[in-house]
C-alpha cells in the first residue's frame, strides 16, 4: 500500500471519525475535496476513507503520513483551518486520534490478487490491551505472518495510538470475504483475543490514494 520507495520508519497514522448531521453524502464530497488538498501536501503518504455499514452516518479516514511534523505544519495551516470550520458545521461530532504505525502487513503471492475476486470485505478492528503491550504485538507479528498467506487476503495494518494507551486499531482489506473466518478461526487471532479486548466494525469502501495521486472511489485493488 506504502511501499513504494520512500521512507516509512517514521510513518504516523491519523484516524479521523466523523460522526454526520443532515445529509451524509455533501459531507462525503466536501471531505473528498478538503483530501485533495491535503494529498498535494508535502509528507502525506496514502489515506483510505471508508463508512460505517452499521451506521452510515458514520464515515472514518486513516491518513498516513511520513512523519508527525509534516502532519502538524499542515493542521497548522489556514487553508486546512477554513476546511474544518466548514466540516465542522457537518458534523454531529469529530474524533482525531493519533497513532504510531506499528505494522503494515501486504499479501504473499499464494494469497492472489484483487482481480480474481468479486466483492471484497473491509473492517476495521480495535484491540484494547489488557496485558504486555509489547507481547501483543509480537502476537500480532505472529498473526501478521500467518495472515498473509491466506488466499483472498488483501491488506491490513497495526496502529497504537498515542492519544489512548493500550489502544491499537487496523483497516483490514479481505478479496475474498471466506478468507476472513478462516484468520479469525486460527490459533494466531485466539491468541491475540487472549490479550487484548476485540472489537470489529465493517465498513464499506469510499476512497483510497497515494500523496499526488487522483483517489479512486472504486473498490480499491
Amino acid at each position: 500500500m506504502l511501499e513504494d520507495g520512500r521512507d516509512l520508519s517514521n510513518l504516523i497514522t491519523v484516524i479521523a471519525r466523523f460522526t454526520t448531521k443532515g445529509d451524509p453524502e455533501a459531507f462525503e464530497r466536501f471531505f473528498l475535496d478538503h483530501v485533495k488538498y491535503m494529498r498535494a501536501q508535502e509528507g502525506f503518504g496514502a489515506h483510505q476513507a471508508v463508512r460505517s455499514l452499521d451506521n452510515p452516518a458514520v464515515y472514518v479516514n486513516f491518513g498516513w503520513w511520513l512523519g508527525q511534523e509534516a502532519f502538524q505544519k499542515v493542521v497548522a495551516s489556514d487553508q486546512f483551518k477554513a476546511h474544518q470550520g466548514v466540516m465542522h458545521s457537518m458534523l454531529e461530532k469529530a474524533d482525531l486520534d493519533l497513532c504510531v504505525n506499528v505494522a503494515r502487513v501486504n499479501a504473499a503471492e499464494s494469497a492472489g490478487t484483487r482481480g480474481e475476486f468479486d466483492t471484497p470485505l473491509m473492517n476495521i478492528t480495535t484491540y484494547r490491551v489488557t496485558g504486555d503491550g509489547a507481547e501483543f504485538e509480537a502476537a500480532f507479528q505472529r498473526y501478521a505472518a500467518h495472515i498473509r498467506e491466506l488466499h483472498g487476503f488483501g491488506y491490513t495494518d497495526l496502529n497504537r495510538s498515542l492519544r489512548k494507551p493500550g489502544t491499537y486499531a487496523s483497516i483490514g482489506y479481505w478479496w475474498d470475504p471466506a478468507a476472513y473466518p478462516k484468520a479469525t478461526g486460527g490459533e494466531q487471532y485466539q491468541a491475540l483475543t487472549k490479550l487484548a479486548e476485540v472489537n470489529v466494525e465493517p465498513v464499506k469502501h469510499v476512497a483510497w490514494g497515494r500523496g499526488g495521486e487522483d483517489d479512486t472511489a472504486a473498490e480499491t485493488g
